[in-house]
């Protein structure tokens, strides 16, 4: 696949062969010999003896030398040197194309300098061109892609992508039967476990962190097909415990947001009150959020139809920690007022009709917001490539 993305010229080192001629006298002897102008032919004269003559004569030599003149680059933004609005294909190239360019115009809007809009093969090569150009490059990165890009090359993060559930991040839950007699994670030792993808960071990949911090060997971490498997394996009693999505249930009226680390996983349960399905297809107790209720929204929610008992009769043992959603990072030396800016701009876009025609149309990110992202975010990751979960892709 082509890539289209442009490099700013940078310092060029012209080498000029400047030929000066240098002028080197150099001795030479000679041997000339001496014959009478009047000697006869035939006749035997007496060989003299050479005369050793100086003759002096030039020699010219060309020397080449190098010259290196510092050639002064566009200003980032130029017509000659746009700044790069990289992503990886996360779609077709020609949606990505698209969908990228009306945000590219915005930011060129808002900003008055050139953008232009590239598309990567993959997001490793992305990570490579925001390292060749760490002044000139923005990039669209998982929260993986966010820390390897940091790690490699200084790569720093921006924005970061609001999904349609409202959260900016991401956390899985490890779930078990209320009559297992687990409760923490010491009690998962020598236990069996389900989880919906191996490779997810906020399910798997954290999951295996967190054991592997607290020291808990467990027996056995079963792949299944996805979140509605974990649950129904876990309360069917084909595994001990299993790992899902854990999205925050809405709270009354919707005052506030439910906050990790200060609210309980499973906050509705002070009400003492069992979720029921409402007729629109919501899980809720007591009511609609707008009616003093809360709607659940965890992995659980997607097979209440077919156990609902599984809310009674599972609980949440723990969460993992919250992993931060796709971020628009910027290249290392990228000139800090101007990212301000950008990140500025991002949001306002974000909260605009014409995201829907870009970052937030379905069959591109689906994004709902951009907010300001932090490197502490991105601890969560650094913990588990330093736990070596990634070892082995």
């Amino acid at each position: 696949m082509a890539i289209r993305w442009w490099i700013g010229a940078g310092l060029l080192l012209i080498v000029l062969a400047a030929c000066q001629p240098q002028v080197l006298e150099v001795e030479v002897t000679r041997l000339v010999e001496n014959t009478p102008a009047n000697q006869t032919v035939g006749t035997a004269v007496p060989t003299p003896a050479p005369i050793q003559i100086e003759v002096t004569r030039l020699v010219t030599t060309e020397v080449v030398q190098e010259i290196p003149i510092e050639v002064t680059k566009s200003p980032l933004g130029a017509e000659q040197r746009p700044v790069q609005l990289l992503f990886s294909p996360a779609s077709s190239t020609a949606v990505i194309m698209t969908r990228g360019q009306v945000l590219a115009d915005a930011l060129a809007e808002a900003t008055g300098l050139e953008f232009v809009v590239g598309v990567a093969d993959s997001e490793e090569a992305l990570i490579d061109l925001m390292c060749a150009a760490p002044a000139d490059t923005i990039g669209v990165l998982s929260p993986l892609g966010v820390v390897q890009a940091n790690i490699q090359c200084g790569v720093q993060p921006g924005n970061i992508a609001v999904h349609p559930d409202g959260l900016s991040w991401q956390a899985g839950m490890i779930v078990a039967r209320r009559d297992s007699g687990i409760l923490t994670l010491a009690d998962l030792a020598g236990k069996r476990g389900a989880v919906p993808n191996a490779n997810s960071l906020p399910n798997a990949k954290a999951v295996e962190t967190m054991l592997q911090n607290a020291g808990v060997q467990i027996a056995e971490m079963i792949e299944v097909p996805g979140d509605n498997s974990a649950m129904l394996a876990v309360f069917d009693g084909d595994v001990d415990f299993a790992v899902g999505t854990y999205t925050p249930p809405i709270l009354p009226y919707e005052e506030r947001l439910w906050q990790y680390g200060v609210d309980a996983a499973e906050i509705w349960r002070q009400l003492g009150i069992a979720p029921e399905r409402s007729p629109i297809g919501y899980v809720l107790v007591i009511a609609e959020p707008e009616f003093g209720g809360y709607r659940l929204r965890d992995a659980r929610a997607g097979i209440f139809d077919i156990q609902p008992e599984i809310y009674n009769q599972t609980r949440i043992v723990a969460l993992t920690p919250q992993i931060p959603n796709e971020t628009v990072a910027f290249g290392r030396d990228f000139p800090l007022a101007l990212a301000r800016q950008v990140i500025t701009e991002l949001q306002t876009f974000a909260t605009s009709e014409a995201c829907a025609t870009s970052v937030c149309a379905s069959d591109f990110y689906d994004w709902r917001g951009l907010e300001p992202a932090s490197n502490d975010q991105y601890t969560p990751i650094r913990d588990m490539i330093t736990a070596g979960v990634f070892a082995e892709e």
